[in-house]
């Protein structure tokens, strides 16, 4: 699952990277929230999906690592 790491963290990485250069190009006072460009909303949803793989990707990564250390362990090792 290295590659869903991977990708969410370059999407997640990449939002960040247009919002702020966005963000220095208009200046900070010219952003208000009535006025919401193609660009703010592209980096935005960036950020939330690069996010989510990453959330995702983590999750899956742990599960997998459960399923192995109990398969790892052996079963007089369990009991009492």
């Amino acid at each position: 699952m290295k590659n869903g790491k991977t990708i969410g963290m370059i999407i997640f990485v990449a939002g960040l990277i247009i919002l702020i250069g966005y963000g220095l190009y208009q200046g900070f006072e010219n952003l208000t929230i009535e006025k919401i460009d193609a660009v703010v909303a592209i980096g935005i949803g960036a950020v939330i999906i690069g996010l989510i793989v990453l959330f995702v990707s983590i999750v899956i990564e742990q599960q997998k690592g459960k399923k192995k250390m109990k398969e790892e362990i052996k079963k007089e090792d369990l009991e009492p």
